[in-house]
């Protein structure tokens, strides 16, 4: 099943590294594959004795291990979420550290970004590099957009703007596609659903997308080809400077983007908080009457910053525990390198931060798409936190992250993550459902006595594929590639979820 899994996906490089092929061990039933990459057999015996990926030593080792085939099988799909498995990335691939120079195009992934420069003369800091590393991931996150758009899972004409890929080089797993169009239709339904209940608002209502990179979910909403007319729609996208500047070039060079936004104008705001390159358009369609996009150039931990005013620490907690580029596993003594970050990189006051057009009296929805994972959890909550206190009205809040770090393949996505210097702190706290549920109560998503009404809610994407998916559709996805390695998409698809929580009178996300 495994070979002809792979031989269906025609990803050449793949198919190098994992081929049908004989037993070395001389086994009766035989190996059905046999990995290049690491001089591995998955054997059909199931008395062959049992390995597993899970270090760089081993994935390098020259021996010849003849292991079960479901364990190979397993081995593998750590192996392609890990990001080394070359040109096969899922959403949390990462690629920072390859090719060298260049702009690195990417979504808000971390730790606040200066210009470019670094704690020490002439060269970046490490927390730069890590930066460009985190931000690699919205590169991957555009091209296996443009792969899901290509062979048909979901309707997205822009996504081709925003990945550099040549024909046919975008073509992702089908376990890949499938999580991108389970991704992309389980957050779509939640801005439907918010956007339905708030649709009687004659001030309007807004959508704040944290790390908004090179998402296109703005330009379908105001597409003169959207399904539904979205008026009176203030979409906010926060993300790097750099980020920004780019995408605003972007939609000034594209033609077909005329008839969905008018021309990009630059904002002059945030300066104080290490802000630049903001730009705001309107949505161009009658339809979509009175609707806008800010995009707004800002590294999100400043919001952080904003609300966390320097102050002494408590006896015992180390400097690196405070927050922004502080190691979420930092347990003992404090180092220099951490002092120097500490204090150089928090500011010890921080004039009040406010969002060009951000209405704290308009019902708004907070999107975090893998964006705060990568955060220490008191920041992640520090930034959620600005807008639970700015917010007046009705308050929504979707986040897609992933979950269960502590079973076999959660550990080999953390520790192959790991070994690329790559953390997701919030991973280590947030680690089941109910801990994900328990965030957004605890961040008063709750309702109760005169809050109104207000819930947390969950669904991992194989809930979201089999209970949100109609069985239409579920036909017409399968219809598109095969899908062999089902055992594979469910491992996978445990692994990610999508929880969201709701607060004040007008909307109701329950679905």
């Amino acid at each position: 099943m495994i070979g002809n899994a792979l031989s269906d996906t025609g990803d050449a490089s793949l198919q190098k590294q994992f081929i049908p092929t004989s037993c070395p061990n001389n086994s009766a039933s035989g190996c059905s594959i046999h990995s290049t990459t690491t001089g591995i057999f998955g054997c059909n015996d199931v008395r062959a004795s049992s390995h597993f990926l899970s270090t760089p030593q081993t994935r390098s080792s020259p021996d010849i291990i003849c292991i079960p085939t479901r364990t190979l099988y397993r081995a593998r799909t750590a192996y392609l979420m890990s990001g080394t498995a070359p040109s096969i990335p899922n959403l949390l691939t990462l690629r920072g550290r390859e090719g060298g120079g260049g702009v690195t195009r990417g979504r808000y992934r971390g730790v606040i970004h200066r210009g470019g420069r670094g704690h020490g003369p002439g060269a970046p800091s490490a927390s730069a590099a890590h930066d460009a590393t985190i931000q690699g991931t919205d590169t991957d996150a555009a091209v296996s957009r443009l792969s899901a758009v290509q062979i048909g899972y979901i309707d997205d004409p822009y996504a081709e703007l925003f990945a550099q890929s040549g024909p046919g080089a975008a073509r992702r797993l089908p376990i890949i596609n499938r999580g991108t169009y389970a991704r992309t239709t389980a957050i779509d339904k939640l801005v439907d659903k918010f956007l339905d209940d708030t649709e009687s608002s004659t001030e309007g209502r807004q959508i704040v997308s944290l790390g908004a990179g090179t998402d296109t979910r703005s330009l379908r909403l105001f597409s003169p080809s959207a399904p539904t007319p979205r008026k009176r729609v203030i979409y906010h996208e926060i993300d790097f400077p750099a980020m920004c500047e780019k995408k605003q070039r972007i939609v000034c060079s594209a033609p077909q983007l005329r008839s969905i936004l008018s021309d990009p104008d630059s904002v002059e705001e945030l300066s104080h908080h290490g802000g630049g390159n903001s730009w705001h358009s309107k949505a161009v369609a009658e339809k979509h009457k009175g609707s806008e996009l800010w995009v707004h150039g800002l590294d999100l931990r400043a919001i952080a910053a904003s609300q966390q005013p320097q102050q002494p620490l408590p006896p015992g907690v180390p400097i690196g525990s405070r927050g922004l580029h502080a190691s979420p596993f930092t347990t003992g003594s404090t180092t220099q390198h951490e002092k120097q970050t500490e204090d150089t990189s928090l500011p010890q006051q921080r004039e009040p931060l406010t969002l060009t057009s951000l209405n704290p009296n308009l019902p708004t929805l907070i999107i975090s798409e893998c964006c705060l994972c990568y955060l220490p959890p008191s920041t992640a909550s520090s930034i959620v936190s600005f807008f639970t206190t700015t917010i007046q009205s009705s308050l929504s809040i979707v986040i897609y992250e992933p979950i269960k770090p502590d079973d076999a393949f959660g550990k080999m996505m953390v520790s192959n993550l790991a070994a690329r210097e790559i953390r997701m702190p919030t991973l280590e706290v947030y680690k089941e459902t109910e801990d994900q549920e328990r965030r957004l109560r605890e961040a008063g998503f709750s309702g109760g006595e005169g809050k109104g009404i207000g819930g947390a809610r969950s669904k991992t994407i194989e809930q979201i594929w089999e209970e949100w998916t109609s069985q239409e559709e579920k036909e017409r996805v399968d219809a598109l590639e095969g899908l062999d390695e089902v055992e594979e998409w469910k491992l996978l698809a445990g692994h990610y979820i999508v929880v969201w929580g709701w607060r004040g009178v007008g909307v109701d996300l329950e679905i």
